[in-house]
């Protein structure tokens, strides 16, 4: 049987995970507008996809590393400051000058992979 805590634990994974997944999904919006441009222009402004519903930082990322965090969807990228990081809810697995890459887990990692348009797209598809 689940407790309190572990409810309001796993409810909060909930939220950060839908948050940063809304975050993504603006930034797959950015980047397909952005894709013609990347040879003028090599790093593009995303928005941080922190677990924040008010964040509005943008970040500079080139395509190379936008893809690379794509490849997992329980991934996410965010400012690189300790205030875009929620430890209860994730963990940072990379940290860059201009970005840090977060790691959602448990129930969180989860829900995060499950709304991952890439992959939503590929079971389309099929």
């Amino acid at each position: 049987m689940e407790t309190e805590t572990q409810s309001g634990t796993r409810d909060r994974q909930l939220r950060a995970a839908q948050n940063q997944a809304l975050f993504r999904e603006v930034n797959e919006r950015i980047e397909s507008l952005n894709e013609p441009f990347a040879a003028e222009a090599p790093i593009s402004d995303f928005v941080c996809e922190c677990a924040r519903g008010t964040c509005t930082e943008r970040i500079g990322v080139t395509v190379a590393e936008y893809e690379h965090v794509r490849g997992d969807g329980s991934r996410f990228l965010v400012a690189p400051a300790d205030s875009h990081y929620f430890a209860d809810v994730e963990r940072v697995v990379e940290r860059h000058d201009r970005f840090w890459v977060v790691e959602k887990f448990e129930h969180g990692g989860r829900v995060a992979s499950s709304l991952n348009p890439r992959t939503r797209k590929r079971l389309g598809d099929g």
